[in-house]
């Protein structure tokens, strides 16, 4: 009898036990595929985090002006005329310097062809440089895109001050026109030029065909030029930078 009764409690036990474990039994979870999606996880930012940090540095690089040129006329001809300063990156180079007893020209090169000109034309009075074409007129559109560094004083005894505030113009060739066959000018999407000029020199020209050097000029004790040309009348995006930063940075050494 005791033996019988034993025998039932164990069983009883038994079934209760295998209850309790059906009840609480969960499905498993896969531990593999949850670490290995976590490692992708952590991989791809990792990957993804250098790529971004090299595009912001590239973004944000600084361009670096780190050579500046100094004009020659006065120092040359012993006379009591203005040093003018401009600063250019090292993949410029000056290809080209004349100082005679009335003009100076200095111009920068890059690797494409794209040439900075800085000229100064003496000996010639004031409104009688030239000109140009007798027959070719040009219609150009000009517009401030920087300020310049540039400031005018005196030369001598004479204040310039009354030229204003000089700026970076963007002189693009919007019209052309043949006096001896045409009635009026012919739109054309013409070369793109840069120049210091004053700023009250911004907006619409009509002018004879005269070379950049000469039409883009101020008259400052002598006829000054500083401009930017691209061999195919158009500047990429990194030379536009480039050009428009150099020409900024002309001035008067001193000022």
């Amino acid at each position: 009898m005791k033996l019988t009764r034993r025998l039932g409690f164990l069983m009883l036990a038994g079934i209760l036990a295998s209850c309790t474990a059906c009840g609480s039994e969960t499905t498993p979870v896969p531990v593999k595929e949850s670490i290995q999606e976590e490692t992708d996880n952590s991989v791809s930012s990792s990957e993804e985090t250098p790529v971004s940090e090299s595009e912001e540095n590239s973004d944000t690089q600084e361009l670096k002006l780190d050579h500046t040129y100094v004009t020659q006329f006065g120092t040359v001809n012993a006379v009591s005329y203005p040093c003018f300063l401009f600063d250019y990156p090292g993949n410029w180079t000056v290809t080209n310097e004349e100082v005679s007893q009335t003009d100076e020209t200095v111009v920068l090169t890059n690797e494409r062809g794209s040439t900075i000109t800085y000229t100064y034309i003496g000996g010639v009075a004031e409104g009688q440089l030239g000109s140009g074409s007798a027959t070719d007129m040009t219609r150009i559109e000009l517009s401030a895109v920087a300020d310049s560094q540039f400031i005018p004083g005196y030369v001598d005894a004479r204040n310039y001050e009354d030229l204003g505030k000089f700026v970076v113009a963007e002189t693009k060739i919007t019209g052309t026109m043949d006096m001896l066959t045409d009635s009026d000018f012919v739109d054309t999407d013409g070369a793109v030029s840069f120049a210091v000029l004053p700023e009250n020199r911004t907006g619409t020209e009509e002018t004879t065909d005269l070379p950049l050097r000469v039409q883009n000029t101020f008259w400052y004790s002598g006829y000054v030029s500083f401009t930017a040309q691209a061999p195919d009348g158009q500047f990429t995006e990194a030379e536009q930078t480039e050009v428009i930063a150099i020409l900024s940075s002309f001035r008067v050494e001193d000022n």
